[in-house]
């Protein structure tokens, strides 16, 4: 898209959702003095801390760092792509995106766009008319499924579930909506066999498979038939809407849990009917992986709900195997995992039908980490009566201690391993040094390079942690200054030095933000500038004044203060660094104009005054 199009458009975009209006849509909002205050809807807390900067148009969260502008806070909320935020405001503002698109043909994408829309179209009609259909004479069967598996109205309308009459009604009810055969075929609601055109799903129970945007993408079909020849379950093949590897089951509802509050955990189960159970029973954070290995693609889309999944598939083997496949995808995609154990042959359903929601909170409460359940696993696999056995656990655990990075968790389960495998604790530590030495001699000649030059008493590195803290909010309370463009915040020269990190980067942007006359904000612009991973840094800035207090006067001298914190730390840093090149020279000469730099720099010390910079 052309950048100067699209920025003209995203600036009018965010002028007409005024982001105090977006937020209270989801939670009600407080005015304090000239901010707005919530109760953070990313995580939870009692007391409210996302505050919102009506007059920047920002927010930012000082419990758990979220930040942003308009089209962040739907991004996070909904958990939408930064194009499909941008969509969703320009639907609520009235508003067409622009589509000329560099590289792509503006035509192409209206129909393309044009063609999705039509097919999604059809899936939300075919999802109706199966819905519709359980209200007919012919869905006795479906309704006396339902029944048995204690599936009322509410469940149904909630989940959307219907009724297949038939392998050819749904055909005839589409063409009657002007759908083609080629259009049904796409979204895979129809196939072809033999010249011939049926339901794949024909007289079953229907499951609306429902996106995280809550279109219906693909159905499934439980048989009615007590002896089935065929699959108890069949899905809807992968078509240009559906794609199993990328959506979960419910992931629609959990994104409206989402949207109520924080949410502490995910559940994954394997199937539709343990959904439903579970959402029945109240655990409305569950959603099924529609098979049994999970990907990369649904743990990411797990991660941005929340950081804890509770992995929780059927009792028997299949179901164990299938566990252990998903759970290092979901440790590498950085969720803390914990493996629910079901009793032997019991699925969700069964549990929550014999023993009620306590009874499943039980075993919920009663999950395993993942380390615990993989050794736990691992020692089923083996007869440990014999030597043979005990060999083979023990080097199974031995491999799955040495991929813990936690040196702590590692020692934790030794005693456990050796319980297990009736082996010396010693002997195993000596395996899995053994095992580990490959890759973490490197990492340890480097810590002990690294910390020779380092104190090590834990009261002097405290000390030493606070200090750099206190720098570090100075200097941000002093870009905080310089973005607002504060009448007292500025320096007669380039101060850049002055700053560490990224708010030396942050203090650069700045300077040559100013320089730009695009009709922006300095703030807008600096906003803009940064990289969008640390966007949130930069309005953690934007909203100091937050937190400082609204008094000109106050902010002037917090100011000033901050500004001669770091210009100190500035100076003391430097002449440190001359003290030790001073010890370490040896010629006489150098030394002298080593001694007479320290002598400036230590005046400037006694003398520092903010009018100098």
């Amino acid at each position: 898209m052309d950048k100067n199009i699209f920025d003209d458009f995203k600036r009018e975009l965010i002028q007409k959702n005024d982001l105090v209006s977006v937020v209270s849509k989801y939670v009600p909002l407080e005015r304090k003095g000239r901010y707005f205050w919530c109760r953070c809807p990313f995580h939870g807390e009692k007391t409210p801390s996302l505050c919102i900067n009506e007059f920047d148009n920002f927010f930012y969260c000082f419990g758990c760092h979220v930040g942003g502008d308009v089209i962040s806070f739907v991004m996070q909320i909904e958990t939408q792509s930064y194009m499909e935020a941008i969509r969703t405001l320009a639907g609520w503002a009235n508003m067409e995106v622009p589509n000329t698109f560099e590289g792509a043909n503006a035509t192409e994408i209206a129909l393309a766009t044009k063609r999705k829309n039509r097919l999604t179209s059809l899936m939300k009609d075919a999802a109706r008319h199966y819905y519709e259909n359980l209200s007919k004479s012919n869905a006795l069967p479906a309704l006396e499924y339902m029944k048995k598996r204690q599936i009322d109205k509410s469940l149904a309308t909630r989940f959307g579930i219907g009724y297949s009459d038939g392998f050819n009604e749904i055909i005839d009810y589409l063409k009657s909506l002007n759908y083609t055969e080629e259009e049904m075929l796409a979204v895979g609601v129809i196939k072809k066999k033999d010249n011939k055109v049926y339901d794949p799903v024909g007289g079953r129970l229907i499951f609306p498979i429902i996106d995280i945007y809550g279109q219906v993408i693909a159905f499934g079909g439980r048989t009615l038939d007590p002896n089935p020849e065929f699959a108890k379950y069949l899905n809807t093949a992968e078509t240009e809407l559906f794609n199993k590897r990328n959506t979960l089951y419910a992931i629609n509802c959990l994104k409206k849990q989402r949207q109520l509050g924080p949410i502490p955990y995910v559940i994954v189960v394997e199937g539709y009917m343990d959904t439903i159970s579970l959402h029945k029973a109240g655990f409305t954070m569950t959603v099924a992986s529609m098979g049994t290995a999970l990907t990369q693609a649904q743990a990411k889309l797990i991660k941005r709900f929340a950081d804890k999944v509770y992995i929780c598939y059927d009792g028997d083997s299949a179901g164990q195997n299938a566990t252990l496949r998903g759970l290092d995808i979901l440790k590498d995609n950085g969720l803390d995992v914990m493996v629910v154990q079901l009793p032997d042959k019991f699925d969700p359903d069964d549990v929550i039908k014999t023993y009620g929601k306590e009874g499943y909170q039980k075993i919920l409460n009663e999950a395993l980490p993942l380390v615990e359940f993989k050794l736990k696993y691992a020692k089923s696999k083996f007869d440990l009566t014999n030597v043979d056995g005990r060999v083979k656990y023990l080097n199974e655990a031995i491999n799955i201690l040495s991929s813990v990075s936690n040196s702590v968790e590692r020692e934790l389960y030794i005693p456990m391993v050796g319980e297990i495998a009736k082996t010396n604790t010693d002997f195993i530590k000596r395996e899995l040094d053994k095992k580990l030495a490959g890759h973490e001699i490197g990492n340890e000649i480097k810590n002990r390079m690294f910390n020779i030059s380092k104190v090590t008493t834990k009261q002097v590195q405290e000390e030493q942690e606070d200090a750099n803290n206190v720098i570090i909010k100075a200097e941000k309370y002093i870009l905080y200054a310089m973005i607002h463009e504060k009448p007292y915040a500025h320096f007669k020269t380039n101060v850049t030095y002055l700053f560490s990190g990224k708010r030396r980067e942050i203090y650069n942007i700045i300077m040559s933000a100013k320089e730009k006359e695009n009709g922006a904000s300095l703030v807008q612009k600096v906003y803009e500038e940064y990289s969008s991973e640390d966007q949130s840094m930069i309005v953690e800035i934007i909203n100091l004044g937050a937190q400082t207090g609204e008094d000109e006067q106050y902010e002037k001298k917090y100011y000033d203060d901050c500004v001669l914190k770091v210009y100190k730390n500035y100076l003391d840093i430097t002449l440190n660094e001359l003290m030790i090149e001073y010890k370490d020279e040896v010629d006489n000469i150098k030394k002298a104009e080593i001694s007479e730099k320290m002598k400036e720099i230590s005046n400037k010390l006694r003398n520092k005054k903010v009018e100098d910079l």
